[in-house]
């Protein structure tokens, strides 16, 4: 009963605190990169156009090239100032979307997430968060809220 406690309490707090900035990206780029070895992840991806975009945080200076679509998925760590469409969101956005815990058209259609380049990779980057949440629930894992 202790351990169980322990975790929801954990749970709690890990939902209701903002991520630390030295770990946001990190738990991002780690979701991201067990999700590009996930083949439901990629079945989910396959009909999706191929795009890009340098998701940036903005309450740290950190980014993540990423790249989906075609049935396929790429990330790693990247200068915010990097090339690409830029894509802005706070490290709780980011991590909410990757994770399953943040609706994507909540995220998008309340202004949480800002695509500096235009409509297209916001309209992309929506679609790409979506197709990971529906491969997430296929496969059991974390769920909406």
């Amino acid at each position: 009963m202790t351990r169980l406690a322990d975790a929801i309490e954990a749970a709690r707090v890990a939902a209701t605190a903002p991520p630390r900035e030295s770990n946001a990206r990190d738990l991002v780029l780690e979701i991201l990169t067990a999700a590009a070895d996930d083949p439901q992840v990629r079945e989910n991806l396959r009909d999706v156009p191929k795009g890009r975009a340098l998701l940036r945080f903005t309450d740290m200076d950190l980014a993540i090239e990423f790249e989906a679509g075609d049935g396929a998925l790429k990330a790693e760590a990247a200068d915010p100032k990097g090339k690409g469409p830029k894509v802005d969101a706070t490290g709780a956005t980011w991590l909410g979307l990757v994770s399953g815990t943040l609706r994507p058209w909540l995220a998008f259609t309340r202004g949480m997430v800002v695509a500096r380049a235009g409509l297209t990779e916001l309209r992309w980057l929506q679609q790409v968060a979506e197709r990971l949440q529906q491969a997430y629930a296929k496969g059991s894992r974390p769920t909406e809220r």
